[in-house]
């Protein structure tokens, strides 16, 4: 009710909870789930099986570094999200929910979909985390409300929310079964457009919804390297500074 935050931002790069990665891939449950997974799997050729099977955390899950943040808040803050959370009164998303939440000046919280097109009750039972804590989960052609008047003087309607590496997919017109673009920033993401059924990959590829408008649901497989543009800057500043070799290369 009051806006304050309890925690701030963690990027997708942060690595605090690799420790708890670790402890969870490695548990007996994990391996549990995974064999149960496969066994099913063989009987029923379900892809969901399939993908169950092959599913580890890794520190770019939302999901962990929420289970992180909740076990390692100070005992004060830890205490006073308690309590949010006994009241039903604490919210938690990702940076477009936030920034709407800003924008909208209201309690409007969404989110892009999950493979499922829906919160996983497994994944959220298994780390604690309540499901009233996560915003619901819309399409991402939606109304999601206005823009306050008071921010740029007239009121913006708000009609679509979509992630980074979808909205790349989108805007390079990868609409087809089969499209592939590759996003090289920060870290490196290749997509492949694999229609309307979400594929489970061996080779590290995971599936994500692309978008839904209306009835179309667009899936994608993707995999990323994190550190692309980071090991770039690292090995320009091993030689000399790129004014001075900007200058060598025009003379």
């Amino acid at each position: 009710k009051t806006g304050k935050h309890f925690h701030n931002f963690i990027s997708w790069q942060d690595l605090r909870a690799i420790e708890l990665v670790k402890s969870w891939n490695s548990s007996l449950l994990m391996k549990l789930i995974h064999s149960s997974c496969r066994v099913l799997h063989f009987f029923t050729r379900s892809k969901r099986f399939l993908a169950a099977s092959l599913f580890t955390f890794t520190t770019q899950h939302v999901s962990l570094r929420l289970a992180w943040i909740l076990q390692n808040l100070t005992e004060v803050r830890k205490e006073c999200v308690r309590k949010a959370i006994e009241e039903e009164n604490c919210c938690f998303g990702t940076i477009d929910t936030w920034l709407l939440h800003k924008l909208t000046k209201a309690w409007i919280l969404m989110t892009c979909f999950c493979a499922q097109m829906c919160w996983s009750k497994l994944i959220t039972s298994l780390l604690s985390i309540p499901l009233f804590l996560l915003p619901p989960v819309k399409d991402t052609s939606h109304n999601f409300g206005s823009v306050d008047e008071e921010i740029f003087g007239v009121p913006i309607p708000v009609v679509a929310l979509v992630a980074d590496q979808q909205s790349a997919m989108f805007g390079e017109c990868c609409f087809q079964t089969g499209d592939v673009k590759l996003t090289m920033g920060t870290g490196t993401f290749l997509d492949i457009n694999t229609g309307n059924n979400p594929q489970q990959s061996v080779g590290g590829f995971y599936p994500l919804i692309g978008w839904k408008i209306g009835q179309e649901v667009v899936c994608l497989a993707e995999g990323n390297a994190a550190d692309t543009g980071t090991a770039i800057q690292w090995a320009q500043q091993l030689g000399e500074s790129s004014v001075s070799t900007d200058f060598i290369g025009q003379t």
